[in-house]
């Protein structure tokens, strides 16, 4: 009589990462770490190191806000949905941050916004260098690179970057290059945070950042991210 085989740790782990991605898919986008070790009765550790992986690993992303988790594009791969304009947008977001050694970001620009709606949102935050204060950075554009771009937009103005220092957090900084459509309209910031030193000569990351851009840029038609993408 053959004996049931007793699953290795790692078959467990295996088995581990795939509750968390049927409780999120369960459960949907913004499913937090601590509601998926309540429902599966998880240990913190073995859940926020499964979880690290799988976002690592893109089968599972951070929602923008960073609060919770929703399916990631190798899901999508895996069921045979055919990629978006947005997951086209995060993977040439992706690549910027596979050439750096500090936090990326991008943020999208809707200056046509319903009534009480930010005109910026926040679309892909580097989840390895998170930024301080989202919510401010959305609600006082002057507190920020990123939100000065965008002030500068709707005076008219079209500065090639912004950079800011110790504002959010001292002792770092940011510098921030609009993405522009080819009718020149503002659609999105691409930012990198830094400590100080490197924010003082804005220059080297401008000249790092500007190439990229333009790939960004081509990945971020405006027509294809109505309001709530």
């Amino acid at each position: 009589m053959t004996r049931a085989l007793r699953p290795d740790a790692g078959s467990r782990s295996a088995l581990a990462a795939l509750a968390i991605i049927e409780e999120v898919a369960a459960a949907g986008p913004g499913i937090t770490a601590l509601e998926i070790t309540g429902r599966l009765r998880m240990s913190r550790s073995s859940a926020y190191r499964l979880l690290g992986v799988l976002v690592e690993s893109e089968y599972l992303v951070r929602t923008p806000d960073l609060s919770g988790f929703a399916l990631g594009r190798r899901i999508d791969r895996l069921v045979g949905i055919p990629s978006t304009p947005a997951d086209r947008l995060r993977e040439a977001v992706d690549a910027v941050r596979a050439e750096a050694r500090f936090g990326i970001h991008l943020v999208l620009h809707r200056p046509l916004s319903p009534a009480r709606q930010p005109a910026l949102e926040l679309f892909d935050i580097d989840p390895d260098f998170p930024l301080s204060d989202p919510d401010r950075i959305v609600a006082e554009p002057d507190c920020s690179a990123i939100g000065r771009i965008a002030a500068a937009d709707a005076r008219g103005e079209r500065p090639a970057f912004v950079s800011q220092r110790g504002i959010l957090v001292p002792g770092y900084g940011c510098v921030a290059i609009p993405i522009r459509h080819p009718d020149a309209s503002l659609v999105a910031v691409l930012a990198a945070s830094a400590p100080a030193h490197r924010v003082a000569d804005p220059q080297t990351l401008v000249t790092f950042l500007a190439p990229h851009a333009q790939a960004v840029a081509l990945a971020c038609p405006a027509e294809a991210f109505p309001p709530g993408t």
